[in-house]
Protein backbone atom coordinates (compact mmCIF):
# COMPACT_ATOMS: atom_id res chain seq x y z
CA UNK A 1 0.00 0.00 0.00
CA UNK A 2 1.08 3.42 -1.28
CA UNK A 3 2.25 5.99 2.14
CA UNK A 4 -0.63 8.48 2.50
CA UNK A 5 0.50 12.07 2.68
CA UNK A 6 -0.17 15.55 2.45
CA UNK A 7 1.02 18.55 -0.38
CA UNK A 8 0.45 22.19 0.44
CA UNK A 9 0.50 24.86 -2.08
CA UNK A 10 -0.24 28.40 -2.00
CA UNK A 11 -3.29 30.15 -3.81
CA UNK A 12 -2.76 33.77 -4.87
CA UNK A 13 -4.69 36.83 -5.96
CA UNK A 14 -4.16 38.97 -8.56
CA UNK A 15 -1.76 41.37 -6.14
CA UNK A 16 0.23 38.40 -5.20
CA UNK A 17 -0.98 38.07 -1.96
CA UNK A 18 -1.76 35.08 -0.16
CA UNK A 19 -5.69 34.21 -0.77
CA UNK A 20 -5.87 30.26 0.60
CA UNK A 21 -3.32 27.25 0.75
CA UNK A 22 -4.36 24.43 -0.63
CA UNK A 23 -4.38 21.32 0.93
CA UNK A 24 -4.32 17.54 -0.86
CA UNK A 25 -4.17 14.65 0.18
CA UNK A 26 -2.35 11.71 -1.43
CA UNK A 27 -2.84 7.90 -1.21
CA UNK A 28 -0.13 7.64 -3.39
CA UNK A 29 -0.48 5.72 -6.39
CA UNK A 30 -3.33 3.50 -5.24
CA UNK A 31 -6.68 3.99 -5.57
CA UNK A 32 -8.60 5.32 -2.05
CA UNK A 33 -9.10 1.93 -0.33
CA UNK A 34 -10.46 1.04 3.26
CA UNK A 35 -6.87 0.82 4.30
CA UNK A 36 -5.98 4.38 2.71
CA UNK A 37 -8.97 6.00 4.26
CA UNK A 38 -8.23 4.85 7.70
CA UNK A 39 -4.72 6.35 7.02
CA UNK A 40 -5.68 9.31 5.95
CA UNK A 41 -7.93 9.65 9.05
CA UNK A 42 -5.06 8.78 11.16
CA UNK A 43 -3.04 11.21 9.69
CA UNK A 44 -5.84 13.79 9.84
CA UNK A 45 -6.36 13.43 14.14
CA UNK A 46 -2.10 13.32 14.20
CA UNK A 47 -1.82 16.50 12.54
CA UNK A 48 -5.02 18.00 14.56
CA UNK A 49 -3.62 16.73 18.04
CA UNK A 50 0.26 17.69 17.05
CA UNK A 51 -0.38 21.39 16.01
CA UNK A 52 -3.30 21.93 14.43
CA UNK A 53 -4.11 22.45 10.90
CA UNK A 54 -5.00 26.27 11.55
CA UNK A 55 -1.13 25.97 12.33
CA UNK A 56 0.12 25.50 8.62
CA UNK A 57 -2.38 28.16 6.94
CA UNK A 58 -1.47 30.70 9.66
CA UNK A 59 -4.51 33.61 9.19
CA UNK A 60 -5.44 32.29 5.43
CA UNK A 61 -8.11 29.64 4.65
CA UNK A 62 -7.73 26.17 3.37
CA UNK A 63 -8.54 24.67 0.33
CA UNK A 64 -9.04 20.74 1.70
CA UNK A 65 -9.24 18.14 -1.12
CA UNK A 66 -9.56 14.88 0.93
CA UNK A 67 -11.23 11.04 -0.96
CA UNK A 68 -14.76 12.08 -1.21
CA UNK A 69 -15.83 9.06 1.42
CA UNK A 70 -14.10 11.70 4.18
CA UNK A 71 -16.30 14.53 3.05
CA UNK A 72 -18.20 14.05 6.38
CA UNK A 73 -18.68 16.95 8.99
CA UNK A 74 -17.50 14.66 11.87
CA UNK A 75 -13.98 13.23 9.91
CA UNK A 76 -12.55 16.46 7.73
CA UNK A 77 -9.96 18.54 9.81
CA UNK A 78 -10.37 22.05 11.85
CA UNK A 79 -9.93 25.16 11.55
CA UNK A 80 -11.18 28.51 13.29
CA UNK A 81 -14.96 29.81 12.97
CA UNK A 82 -13.01 32.63 10.87
CA UNK A 83 -11.74 30.59 8.66
CA UNK A 84 -14.17 28.12 7.45
CA UNK A 85 -12.62 25.60 5.21
CA UNK A 86 -12.79 25.68 1.25
CA UNK A 87 -13.72 22.43 0.16
CA UNK A 88 -12.54 20.42 -3.07
CA UNK A 89 -14.69 18.03 -5.12
CA UNK A 90 -14.76 16.24 -7.94
CA UNK A 91 -16.42 15.42 -11.02
CA UNK A 92 -16.94 11.70 -9.69
CA UNK A 93 -19.10 12.78 -7.15
CA UNK A 94 -22.14 13.67 -8.91
CA UNK A 95 -23.96 10.20 -8.35
CA UNK A 96 -22.83 10.09 -5.08
CA UNK A 97 -26.17 11.47 -2.79
CA UNK A 98 -24.52 11.14 0.76
CA UNK A 99 -21.77 13.57 -0.31
CA UNK A 100 -24.25 15.55 -2.09
CA UNK A 101 -25.96 16.02 1.16
CA UNK A 102 -22.72 16.66 3.58
CA UNK A 103 -21.84 18.97 0.65
CA UNK A 104 -25.02 20.88 0.87
CA UNK A 105 -24.65 20.57 5.19
CA UNK A 106 -21.12 21.83 5.07
CA UNK A 107 -21.84 25.19 2.78
CA UNK A 108 -24.89 26.59 5.30
CA UNK A 109 -21.98 25.92 8.04
CA UNK A 110 -19.71 28.38 6.12
CA UNK A 111 -18.20 26.16 3.65
CA UNK A 112 -17.08 26.94 0.35
CA UNK A 113 -17.08 24.43 -2.71
CA UNK A 114 -14.33 24.42 -5.64
CA UNK A 115 -14.61 22.10 -8.23
CA UNK A 116 -11.26 20.75 -8.58
CA UNK A 117 -11.37 20.18 -12.43
CA UNK A 118 -13.48 21.86 -15.20
CA UNK A 119 -14.11 19.08 -18.06
CA UNK A 120 -16.28 20.20 -21.19
CA UNK A 121 -19.12 17.81 -20.11
CA UNK A 122 -22.45 18.07 -18.95
CA UNK A 123 -21.25 16.49 -15.24
CA UNK A 124 -18.98 19.59 -14.49
CA UNK A 125 -21.56 21.97 -15.78
CA UNK A 126 -23.75 20.68 -13.00
CA UNK A 127 -21.30 20.38 -10.25
CA UNK A 128 -20.24 24.31 -11.40
CA UNK A 129 -23.48 25.21 -10.94
CA UNK A 130 -22.75 24.04 -6.79
CA UNK A 131 -19.49 25.45 -6.67
CA UNK A 132 -17.78 29.03 -5.47
CA UNK A 133 -14.75 28.20 -7.45
CA UNK A 134 -13.66 26.48 -10.15
CA UNK A 135 -10.11 24.97 -10.96
CA UNK A 136 -8.69 24.99 -14.65
CA UNK A 137 -5.23 23.94 -15.80
CA UNK A 138 -4.57 26.40 -18.51
CA UNK A 139 -1.70 24.36 -20.11
CA UNK A 140 -2.48 23.66 -24.07
CA UNK A 141 -5.83 26.06 -24.14
CA UNK A 142 -5.71 28.56 -26.44
CA UNK A 143 -6.58 32.24 -24.73
CA UNK A 144 -9.72 32.35 -26.41
CA UNK A 145 -11.24 29.74 -25.45
CA UNK A 146 -10.12 30.31 -21.76
CA UNK A 147 -11.00 33.94 -21.95
CA UNK A 148 -14.70 32.78 -23.15
CA UNK A 149 -14.81 29.99 -20.36
CA UNK A 150 -14.28 32.52 -17.29
CA UNK A 151 -16.44 34.97 -18.47
CA UNK A 152 -19.12 32.64 -18.96
CA UNK A 153 -18.04 30.99 -15.15
CA UNK A 154 -17.93 34.51 -13.99
CA UNK A 155 -21.90 35.21 -15.21
CA UNK A 156 -22.70 32.54 -12.92
CA UNK A 157 -21.24 34.53 -9.53
CA UNK A 158 -18.14 31.87 -10.35
CA UNK A 159 -14.42 32.52 -9.27
CA UNK A 160 -11.68 30.58 -11.44
CA UNK A 161 -8.12 29.43 -10.18
CA UNK A 162 -5.98 28.76 -12.05
CA UNK A 163 -3.92 25.37 -11.78
CA UNK A 164 -0.35 24.91 -11.93
CA UNK A 165 1.04 28.27 -12.21
CA UNK A 166 5.02 27.58 -11.89
CA UNK A 167 6.50 30.44 -13.27
CA UNK A 168 5.70 35.21 -12.83
CA UNK A 169 5.65 34.37 -16.83
CA UNK A 170 2.67 32.32 -16.87
CA UNK A 171 0.85 34.22 -14.07
CA UNK A 172 1.10 37.67 -16.00
CA UNK A 173 -0.43 35.83 -19.03
CA UNK A 174 -3.30 34.19 -17.02
CA UNK A 175 -4.13 37.12 -15.28
CA UNK A 176 -4.41 39.12 -18.46
CA UNK A 177 -7.01 36.36 -19.53
CA UNK A 178 -9.15 36.87 -16.37
CA UNK A 179 -8.30 34.12 -13.99
CA UNK A 180 -9.08 35.33 -10.34
CA UNK A 181 -7.07 33.22 -8.74
CA UNK A 182 -3.69 31.05 -9.10
CA UNK A 183 -2.33 28.16 -7.71
CA UNK A 184 1.81 27.50 -7.48
CA UNK A 185 5.41 28.97 -6.63
CA UNK A 186 5.07 30.69 -9.48
CA UNK A 187 6.83 34.08 -7.13
CA UNK A 188 9.71 31.63 -6.61
CA UNK A 189 10.66 32.12 -11.05
CA UNK A 190 10.05 35.88 -11.59
CA UNK A 191 11.15 36.76 -15.29
CA UNK A 192 15.19 36.92 -14.88
CA UNK A 193 16.91 39.63 -17.05
CA UNK A 194 20.72 37.93 -17.04
CA UNK A 195 23.49 40.85 -16.86
CA UNK A 196 21.20 42.68 -14.99
CA UNK A 197 23.00 45.26 -13.02
CA UNK A 198 21.28 45.73 -9.29
CA UNK A 199 19.16 48.93 -8.33
CA UNK A 200 21.25 50.96 -5.47
CA UNK A 201 19.45 50.23 -2.85
CA UNK A 202 19.26 46.47 -3.65
CA UNK A 203 23.28 46.81 -3.98
CA UNK A 204 23.40 48.20 -0.63
CA UNK A 205 21.45 45.74 0.51
CA UNK A 206 23.53 42.70 -0.60
CA UNK A 207 26.40 44.07 0.54
CA UNK A 208 24.96 44.30 3.82
CA UNK A 209 23.86 40.90 3.82
CA UNK A 210 27.38 40.04 2.14
CA UNK A 211 28.80 41.49 5.40
CA UNK A 212 26.47 39.79 7.81
CA UNK A 213 26.93 36.65 6.63
CA UNK A 214 30.69 36.66 7.22
CA UNK A 215 32.12 33.98 9.51
CA UNK A 216 34.85 36.68 10.91
CA UNK A 217 31.70 39.29 11.59
CA UNK A 218 31.35 39.46 15.51
CA UNK A 219 28.59 41.31 17.60
CA UNK A 220 30.02 44.25 17.89
CA UNK A 221 30.06 44.85 14.18
CA UNK A 222 26.80 43.45 13.83
CA UNK A 223 25.47 45.80 16.41
CA UNK A 224 27.05 48.74 14.83
CA UNK A 225 25.39 47.83 10.98
CA UNK A 226 22.09 47.32 12.71
CA UNK A 227 22.22 50.59 14.93
CA UNK A 228 23.04 52.92 12.00
CA UNK A 229 19.92 51.55 10.32
CA UNK A 230 16.80 52.90 13.11
CA UNK A 231 14.13 50.92 10.75
CA UNK A 232 15.40 47.77 10.84
CA UNK A 233 16.71 48.06 14.82
CA UNK A 234 13.21 48.52 15.06
CA UNK A 235 11.63 45.69 12.90
CA UNK A 236 14.58 43.22 14.40
CA UNK A 237 13.21 44.04 18.26
CA UNK A 238 9.99 43.66 16.61
CA UNK A 239 10.75 40.01 15.55
CA UNK A 240 12.49 38.93 18.11
CA UNK A 241 10.11 39.14 20.47
CA UNK A 242 7.47 37.27 18.20
CA UNK A 243 6.21 33.94 20.02
CA UNK A 244 8.53 31.92 17.03
CA UNK A 245 11.47 33.34 19.11
CA UNK A 246 11.03 31.32 21.74
CA UNK A 247 12.47 33.59 24.07
CA UNK A 248 11.61 34.09 27.63
CA UNK A 249 11.32 37.95 27.94
CA UNK A 250 10.54 41.13 26.53
CA UNK A 251 13.79 41.91 24.71
CA UNK A 252 14.73 45.90 24.32
CA UNK A 253 18.13 46.06 23.25
CA UNK A 254 20.07 44.15 20.57
CA UNK A 255 22.84 43.14 23.57
CA UNK A 256 20.01 41.36 25.30
CA UNK A 257 19.13 39.92 21.98
CA UNK A 258 22.26 38.35 21.50
CA UNK A 259 22.54 37.33 25.30
CA UNK A 260 19.25 35.06 24.90
CA UNK A 261 19.72 34.12 21.16
CA UNK A 262 23.53 34.04 20.64
CA UNK A 263 25.31 35.42 17.38
CA UNK A 264 24.14 33.29 14.88
CA UNK A 265 20.58 33.13 15.35
CA UNK A 266 20.53 36.94 15.59
CA UNK A 267 22.02 36.70 12.11
CA UNK A 268 19.17 34.76 11.13
CA UNK A 269 16.53 37.29 12.26
CA UNK A 270 18.94 40.33 10.42
CA UNK A 271 18.91 38.14 7.34
CA UNK A 272 14.99 37.84 7.81
CA UNK A 273 14.25 41.49 8.24
CA UNK A 274 16.63 42.55 5.28
CA UNK A 275 14.36 40.25 2.80
CA UNK A 276 11.18 41.46 4.71
CA UNK A 277 12.17 45.36 4.09
CA UNK A 278 12.34 44.50 0.08
CA UNK A 279 10.25 46.81 -2.20
CA UNK A 280 8.05 44.71 -4.54
CA UNK A 281 8.65 40.94 -3.50
CA UNK A 282 5.28 39.44 -2.79
CA UNK A 283 5.64 38.36 0.78
CA UNK A 284 4.23 34.51 0.49
CA UNK A 285 8.27 34.49 -1.22
CA UNK A 286 9.77 35.25 1.97
CA UNK A 287 7.43 32.59 4.07
CA UNK A 288 8.59 30.20 1.75
CA UNK A 289 12.17 30.69 2.31
CA UNK A 290 11.33 30.50 5.97
CA UNK A 291 9.65 27.56 5.14
CA UNK A 292 12.68 25.58 2.95
CA UNK A 293 15.37 27.16 6.14
CA UNK A 294 13.22 25.36 8.29
CA UNK A 295 12.80 21.73 6.80
CA UNK A 296 16.30 21.76 5.49
CA UNK A 297 17.03 22.08 9.18
CA UNK A 298 15.07 19.66 10.27
CA UNK A 299 16.27 17.31 7.74
CA UNK A 300 19.78 17.79 8.89
CA UNK A 301 18.69 17.09 12.64
CA UNK A 302 16.61 14.11 11.59
CA UNK A 303 20.12 12.02 10.12
CA UNK A 304 23.43 12.29 10.19
CA UNK A 305 24.03 15.49 9.27
CA UNK A 306 23.38 17.05 12.70
CA UNK A 307 26.79 18.72 12.84
CA UNK A 308 25.46 20.54 9.89
CA UNK A 309 21.94 22.00 10.32
CA UNK A 310 23.07 25.73 10.65
CA UNK A 311 24.63 25.30 6.95
CA UNK A 312 21.19 23.31 5.96
CA UNK A 313 19.04 26.49 7.44
CA UNK A 314 21.16 28.30 5.52
CA UNK A 315 20.78 26.79 2.15
CA UNK A 316 16.68 27.06 2.66
CA UNK A 317 16.46 30.46 3.78
CA UNK A 318 18.78 31.75 0.69
CA UNK A 319 17.23 29.14 -1.42
CA UNK A 320 15.05 31.78 -3.26
CA UNK A 321 17.56 35.26 -3.37
CA UNK A 322 17.45 35.48 -7.08
CA UNK A 323 13.83 35.51 -6.75
CA UNK A 324 13.98 38.29 -4.61
CA UNK A 325 16.82 40.03 -6.25
CA UNK A 326 15.34 38.71 -9.82
CA UNK A 327 18.84 37.66 -11.14
CA UNK A 328 19.97 34.15 -11.42
CA UNK A 329 21.26 33.00 -8.52
CA UNK A 330 24.76 31.90 -9.31
CA UNK A 331 25.05 35.89 -9.59
CA UNK A 332 24.30 36.51 -6.30
CA UNK A 333 25.95 33.87 -4.17
CA UNK A 334 29.12 34.94 -5.84
CA UNK A 335 29.49 38.16 -3.76
CA UNK A 336 28.46 36.34 -0.79
CA UNK A 337 31.10 34.99 1.92
CA UNK A 338 29.36 31.21 1.90
CA UNK A 339 31.30 28.10 2.04
CA UNK A 340 32.01 25.97 -1.11
CA UNK A 341 29.38 23.48 -0.26
CA UNK A 342 26.75 26.44 0.25
CA UNK A 343 27.40 27.54 -2.91
CA UNK A 344 27.47 24.43 -4.63
CA UNK A 345 23.85 23.72 -2.73
CA UNK A 346 22.62 26.73 -3.79
CA UNK A 347 23.71 26.57 -7.48
CA UNK A 348 24.07 23.11 -8.36
CA UNK A 349 21.86 21.45 -5.72
CA UNK A 350 25.32 19.75 -4.95
CA UNK A 351 26.11 17.38 -2.13
CA UNK A 352 23.30 16.86 1.04
CA UNK A 353 22.53 20.08 1.23
CA UNK A 354 21.80 20.81 -2.49
CA UNK A 355 19.68 17.07 -2.09
CA UNK A 356 17.53 18.21 0.86
CA UNK A 357 17.35 21.50 -1.61
CA UNK A 358 15.77 19.23 -4.00
CA UNK A 359 13.46 17.40 -1.71
CA UNK A 360 12.22 20.71 -0.26
CA UNK A 361 11.43 21.42 -3.76
CA UNK A 362 9.41 18.75 -5.15
CA UNK A 363 7.43 18.94 -1.70
CA UNK A 364 6.12 22.04 -3.00
CA UNK A 365 5.60 20.54 -5.96
CA UNK A 366 3.62 17.44 -4.60
CA UNK A 367 1.56 15.11 -6.22
CA UNK A 368 0.63 11.45 -6.04
CA UNK A 369 3.64 10.39 -8.05
CA UNK A 370 5.69 11.83 -5.03
CA UNK A 371 5.37 8.53 -2.85
CA UNK A 372 8.83 7.48 -3.42
CA UNK A 373 10.49 10.58 -3.16
CA UNK A 374 13.21 10.41 0.10
CA UNK A 375 16.34 12.21 1.57
CA UNK A 376 18.51 9.37 3.23
CA UNK A 377 15.75 6.98 5.57
CA UNK A 378 13.09 9.23 5.31
CA UNK A 379 10.00 8.72 3.45
CA UNK A 380 6.94 10.34 1.84
CA UNK A 381 5.32 10.18 5.14
CA UNK A 382 7.80 11.94 7.23
CA UNK A 383 9.00 14.15 4.87
CA UNK A 384 5.39 15.43 4.66
CA UNK A 385 5.16 15.79 8.50
CA UNK A 386 8.46 17.66 8.46
CA UNK A 387 7.10 19.85 5.68
CA UNK A 388 3.92 20.94 7.03
CA UNK A 389 5.57 21.63 10.60
CA UNK A 390 8.40 24.15 8.50
CA UNK A 391 5.11 25.84 7.38
CA UNK A 392 3.82 26.31 10.54
CA UNK A 393 6.97 27.65 11.94
CA UNK A 394 7.19 29.91 8.99
CA UNK A 395 3.52 31.20 9.39
CA UNK A 396 4.17 32.27 12.95
CA UNK A 397 7.78 33.39 12.51
CA UNK A 398 6.15 35.91 9.56
CA UNK A 399 3.77 37.62 11.78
Amino acid sequence: MSEVFIGRQPVLDSSMNVFAYDLQFYQGLSTPCEATLQATQTLITKIQEAIGFQSIVGEHVAMVHLPSQLIRKELLPHFDVLHPMMLEISNGILGNAHVLRSLKELKKLGSSIVLGELADKKVSAKLASISDYVKVDANGKESQALKAMIDALHEQGIKVIAQKVDTEEKFQILKKIGFDYFQGYFFNNPTMINGRKLSGNRLILLQLMAKVNEPTTRFQELSDMISRDVALSYKLLEAINNPAAMIPIRVESISDALAYLGLNRLKFWVNTMMLSSMEGVPKELLTSSLARAKFCERLASDTDYKKNKESFFLVGLFSNLGAFFKVPIEDIVMDMPLSNEIKAALVQHFGAMGNALSVVEQMEQADASSSELQFEDLGISELSERFMLANAWAQQAIL
